[in-house]
């Protein structure tokens, strides 16, 4: 037990008795040869350091400005899988993209946020389509951009020759295309619009197209 005691205490007070030790070496005022040598010898300059190269921070790809609000112009090729002609019919789009962020996380290559979304849709065929909902905007190395909404809205087929069903219909939609520096966006996209059973008949439809994405800044100034 003795020596137990005895090695707590060694541990313990041997770091502080060798930092004390350090300690009076520093402190150990000079011999009379270093000060005849001091003497003797001229006082010299100090030594210039050499310059030292200073690095300009990169500029980080992303920033913290959130991305602008977007107006978008998109047409679309409706039921482009169908083998029925009738059905088939091309619709025109105009949608708000928030730049608003719910969502929002970055890295050094990439960018997501969520962001809301509200537009209509009309159609050949007399469809018409008016939706909300919300985009979930993957923007990569800083000009790739991929984006998948989901919307809900009212549906109006009076009179197309093929109604879905239902006046309450759901649209799912991918996009993928080019940011460029000043904000705007040119994407393709391919959708699909359904009532998720919420009556028996619920065909569904497939539309193919593409969007023109405009900052609103750009359209009507700051």
């Amino acid at each position: 037990m003795r020596r137990l005691s005895f090695l707590v205490l060694f541990v313990l007070l041997f770091p502080v008795a060798v930092a004390h030790a350090e300690a009076s070496q520093d402190q150990d005022p000079p011999t009379t040869e270093d000060s005849v040598d001091q003497q003797a010898s001229p006082e010299l300059p100090p030594p210039e350091k050499p310059a030292q190269k200073t690095n300009k921070p990169e500029k980080p790809m992303f920033s913290d400005e959130r991305e602008p609000d977007l107006i978008a112009f998109g047409a679309s090729s409706v039921d482009f899988d169908k083998d029925k002609p009738y059905t088939r019919s091309t619709d025109f789009r105009l949608e708000y993209r928030f730049g608003y962020s719910l969502l929002s996380a970055s890295s050094s290559w990439m960018n997501f946020d969520i962001h809301p979304i509200a537009g209509i849709q009309v159609a050949t065929n007399a469809q018409k389509y008016g939706f909300g909902g919300f985009a979930f905007d993957w923007i990569l190395f800083k000009h790739v951009v991929v984006t998948e909404s989901e919307s809900v809205g009212f549906f109006d087929s009076a009179g197309a020759p093929k109604p879905l069903g239902s006046f309450i219909e759901f649209r799912s939609e991918m996009e993928a295309g080019w940011r460029f520096d000043d904000g705007l966006r040119i994407t393709a996209q391919c959708s699909h619009i359904s009532n998720a059973n919420l009556t028996q008949r619920n065909p569904g439809e497939e539309t193919a197209g593409g969007y023109v994405h405009i900052p609103v800044r750009m359209l009507f100034g700051n």
